[in-house]
């Protein structure tokens, strides 16, 4: 058997990926947030506390205009939700005119501004993934592909 070079390191076994949680840094804790499968259980308050310590940790401090701008994305994503739980309850699609007319219920631009804005305000705070420094995106790969480059 031959001897594998100094600082050559082979992964054995079942291969895991690397999850990085940014609001919450248990990796047992749930990838998506409570208040995305259940709207009712936001908490604009534990929200703006989590992402305050998130920032500081981050940063070092956390300054007026980032406290400003949480209070702006809690509002934002505020906004968001409502929206959310009225098209859970009215559907996609509502009656205008008595009744006469039916089209999109505008509580579907409204989410979308919201959540527009939102995604905005997070990249300000380099709170979404592309913002932060050092970020790398994860390419798909074929199959065939990946089979190669894990060889043998």
């Amino acid at each position: 058997m031959s001897r594998l070079p100094e600082g050559l390191n082979i992964i054995r076994g079942e291969r895991r990926k690397s999850c990085r949680l940014a609001l919450d840094h248990d990796l047992n804790a749930a990838v998506v947030p409570d208040w995305i499968t259940n709207p009712h259980s936001w908490d604009r308050n534990e929200f703006i506390e989590s992402a305050s310590g998130y920032l500081h940790q981050k940063n070092g401090s956390v300054d007026i205009a980032d406290r400003h701008l949480l209070g702006i994305l809690a509002s934002q994503i505020e906004i968001y939700i409502e929206c959310v739980m009225r098209l859970r309850k009215d559907g996609l699609v509502t009656s205008f005119n008595a009744g006469m007319t039916s089209g999109p219920n505008p509580h579907i631009a409204i989410a979308d501004k919201a959540l527009n804005r939102s995604v905005q305000i997070m990249k300000e705070l380099e709170l979404s993934p592309k913002s932060r420094e050092g970020y790398k995106s994860n390419s798909q790969r074929s199959s065939e592909l990946q089979r190669l480059l894990d060889g043998p």
